[in-house]
């Protein structure tokens, strides 16, 4: 059984791959970090940053969202999501409608609290994104976040299987 790096053409990126450290490594790493330090600030606002996420989607968009579009836009599980929903309209932030046309489906949408904690939240989360990127020109975070999008489209790839990995 051949594997994906059998079929793929070798680049010069993926030839050298094993003279560093493993960027997925350091991505996972980051992430966590930038978790941590984001939680950190939200925590004054009595806000984790998934829940700061749900309300950032559901600001930007006017529009209400399903349980899955917002488990979708916050990178979580839909069970999770549909438990922060069910928590976040308990404290008032969301409001949550069973559809008319669908019993199945429940309709997000922000409530007047839930906009004022979010516009709460900004210069604190402004702050901690400026101590992230601080030195870091235009450029340079034009192409992170080329390369994170090329990255994510090589993940989404329908053709690779577990059991070829």
């Amino acid at each position: 059984m051949t594997g994906i790096a059998d079929q793929e053409p070798e680049t010069a990126a993926s030839a050298n791959l094993d003279r560093f450290e493993p960027p997925e490594f350091l991505l996972a790493k980051l992430n966590s970090r930038i978790r941590d330090m984001m939680n950190s600030a939200l925590r004054a606002h009595g806000l984790k940053l998934v829940e700061w996420r749900a309300l950032q989607c559901l600001s930007e968009g006017n529009h209400p969202l399903t349980v899955a579009e917002l488990a979708e836009l916050t990178v979580i599980d839909r069970t999770v999501a549909s438990r922060l929903v069910d928590k976040m309209a308990a404290r008032g932030f969301i409001k949550k409608e069973t559809m008319t046309h669908d019993k199945r489906f429940s309709s997000i949408t922000l409530t007047k609290s839930g906009r004022t904690r979010f516009e709460q939240c900004d210069s604190s989360t402004r702050a901690a994104r400026n101590r992230l990127f601080k030195g870091i020109s235009d450029d340079d975070l034009e192409d992170l976040q080329r390369l994170i999008h090329h990255l994510h489209a090589n993940s989404l790839r329908t053709d690779w299987k577990p059991n070829q990995l």
